[in-house]
């Protein structure tokens, strides 16, 4: 074994490249099995634009949706659903023109089902049992407004030669998640919320009958089951009915996302005798997302994961004798999870990852307790001894609450620091904000890490994950809890002699952007602040940004236009005068939901100040970077960057432009 070479923090070479995560790296998403022919289907970003893959029972993998389609759709602009199985067809919404197109998975022929309106989105498909028509949901943008933008479930014929679309439900603000009941096709359930509340805050689940006579489905009844009391909030999310007939749905009245079922003519109840602390899904930011299936054998026990103290577990919860049932694996990170069958033997079409293991879609036999690995993220093995295990922390914040974190030491096989040295730490805010860090192996963590900058990734109050008390502790405080969690998680680790205290950086993307330029501009713990497409506008972002979140600050902050003395007080932009430390600034110049002209005024501001700022910008980007060029660019910049300000140089820097360079270090 080579001798350990002693270099600072921050100057290790690393095997974790730029360009191997770029170029090695998959994700796979919205993953369905065709249990007829066995054939697995995802999306995937593939050569520059998002594609549906398929792969054959024999391993033989290709495309379905060929150049220049591209299989995306931009419904709450976060999309998602974008795409369904049939018999042997496929159903994809084309970003190209906004249609939905029948795809036959043979010959890849592909007929328009929708007609030609660039302000006409749909998503969240569902094929009826009979192939004839399907329902999803569409958004019309005729009027483009974040106001007049309207959503609907509607009817696409299958069956028709020219397109054929019919309203079906309408007069809510939003609509997800429709499913067909398969031992009464005649009867669907689907859920719906209204503005101001957000998908995790208070929804509706509604059953209904449908009159099918050949032609177009009418709706003849509608019961709604849960949330008809809007003074008890409660998140009702995906519907999804079993062989029998079942329907079964998560919902948090007990302040965790549990499971729950309803038959007809009963009582919508809990599945398990007890509720569980724990979360059986995560928010739905987007469509499509599956943490649960009924069995095909025996459709009374579900596959599930759920999320308890930061960690997923896969489970069988079997509903006649209402328990759970553990499945052990080596996985911490299981975001979706399906039921299909090979044989005779019932196996579970799971994505799943660690911090050390890629993530990956797995085919778990329930009956022999083995799992083949169907698809992998990454197509390169990086030694373990370059990947940081996290140290899960609980820290104590502002008024005697605790928060979480998974704290990312420096990690590289090869090197070591100068003794009596410390690392640089990287405090790191994520987006929603009503979202979480799982414990998954993240490259943009161990690129760092294995560079000698440590990493902690901080579950502030609102993040998901730990139920609803939690999730609602941001409420009227965003801004304010979330920065006090990030400042107090880099305080745990100084105290504790773990990091650098001179060499402290706060660094985020869309709201995690946002909570960066809070603890920049309104309080003094770090030494430098990096924001991705990050808000420092708060009136700004209300009035731009899309429908989906057109009222989502109204439970983070207060309403608008009625609490606007607080959307200005908490902007940073407006306390710009107090930020003391070195800024840079990654933004897509196509962002619809933050845009540009968010970073150029805070760019504006921090150069004011005569403080070292970086602003770059990226062509042809949105909301987060994809095109592989850029996110090289995001990783070897940000990290040049903050080697500028803390005094160390990367093995890989690249040149950044610094307004006021010669501020650095005053």
């Amino acid at each position: 074994m080579a001798p350990i070479i002693t270099a600072s923090y921050g100057e290790w070479k690393s095997p974790i490249e730029a360009n191997f995560i770029t170029s090695s790296t998959a994700n796979h998403s919205n993953i369905r099995r065709n249990d007829l022919t066995g054939e697995l289907f995802w999306a995937e970003f593939h050569e520059g634009r998002q594609t549906i893959m398929i792969k054959s029972p024999d391993g033989a993998i290709e495309e379905v949706t060929p150049a220049p389609f591209i299989a995306r759709t931009r419904v709450h602009e976060y999309g998602g659903g974008m795409f369904s199985l049939g018999s042997n067809f496929i159903v994809s919404a084309n970003d190209v023109d906004c249609r939905l197109y029948k795809i036959d998975t043979a010959t890849k022929k592909a007929t328009p089902l929708t007609p030609k309106n660039p302000d006409l989105r749909y998503a969240d498909i569902e094929i009826h049992p009979s192939e004839k028509f399907l329902i999803c949901v569409r958004e019309d943008h005729t009027v483009d407004t974040p106001q007049t933008v309207v959503n609907t479930l509607v009817v696409v014929r299958l069956d028709t030669e020219e397109p054929n679309v019919q309203v079906l439900v309408e007069g809510a603000d939003f609509y997800a998640g429709a499913c067909f009941n398969p031992k009464n096709p005649n009867e669907f359930a689907y859920y719906t919320w209204n503005h101001p509340f957000m998908s995790w805050d208070h929804t509706q689940l509604v059953y209904c009958q449908v009159d099918y006579n050949g032609t177009v489905p009418t709706v003849t009844s509608q019961t709604v089951l849960t949330g008809t009391d809007k003074t008890l909030e409660e998140s009702t999310n995906q519907p999804r009915f079993g062989d029998d007939g079942t329907l079964y749905f998560m919902n948090d009245r007990t302040g965790f996302w549990n499971l729950y079922s309803y038959k007809v003519g009963g009582k919508v109840q809990l599945v398990l005798k007890d509720p569980m602390e724990a979360e059986f899904q995560a928010a739905a930011w987007s469509f499509g997302t599956r943490t649960f299936c009924p069995l095909k054998s025996d459709p009374t026990k579900i596959a599930c994961m759920y999320t308890k103290n930061g960690f997923d577990h896969l489970a069988i919860v079997d509903s006649k004798e209402r328990t759970l049932n553990n499945i052990p694996t080596e996985f911490q990170h299981i975001p979706e999870v399906s039921a299909s069958r090979i044989g005779d033997d019932d196996v579970l079409i799971v994505t799943a990852g660690s911090y050390m293991i890629p993530s990956q879609t797995i085919a778990y036999n329930l009956r022999t307790h083995q799992h083949d690995v169907l698809l992998r993220s990454s197509s390169v093995e990086v030694p373990k001894d370059y990947i940081s295990k996290p140290e899960p922390i609980i820290f104590k914040t502002t008024g005697g609450h605790s928060a979480y974190a998974l704290y990312y030491p420096p990690t590289n096989a090869e090197y070591s620091a100068p003794e009596g040295t410390l690392p640089p730490l990287r405090v790191m805010s994520h987006g929603g904000p009503t979202d979480h860090f799982p414990c998954d192996l993240n490259w943009n963590i161990n690129y760092n890490t294995s560079r000698g900058i440590a990493c902690v990734a901080v579950n502030y109050g609102g993040s998901t994950g730990y139920g609803r008390e939690f999730r609602n502790r941001l409420r009227t405080q965003w801004g304010v809890v979330d920065v006090d969690d990030c400042c107090n998680a880099a305080k745990f680790l100084v105290e504790r002699g773990d990091v650098d205290k001179e060499k402290l950086a706060i660094v985020g993307g869309s709201a995690g952007g946002y909570s960066t330029l809070a603890c920049v501009a309104f309080r003094d713990v770090f030494k430098a602040g990096v924001s991705h497409f990050g808000i420092g506008e708060l009136e700004t972002f209300v009035k731009d940004t899309h429908k989906f979140e057109l009222k989502y600050t109204f439970s983070l902050l207060g309403p608008y236009p009625e609490a606007r003395d607080l959307y200005l007080e908490r902007s940073p932009l407006y306390s710009a005068d107090k930020i003391s430390c070195p800024c840079a600034f990654f933004q897509g110049l196509e962002d619809k939901i933050v845009p540009p002209n968010q970073a150029e005024k805070m760019v504006e501001a921090v150069e004011k100040r005569g403080l070292p700022v970086a602003y770059i910008t990226f062509e042809g980007e949105g909301h987060g970077f994809v095109k592989p060029e850029n996110v090289r660019m995001q990783l070897q910049g940000e990290i040049s960057f903050l080697g500028r300000i803390f005094g160390f140089t990367p093995f890989d820097a690249v040149p950044i432009d610094i307004i006021n360079e010669d501020a650095i270090g005053k």
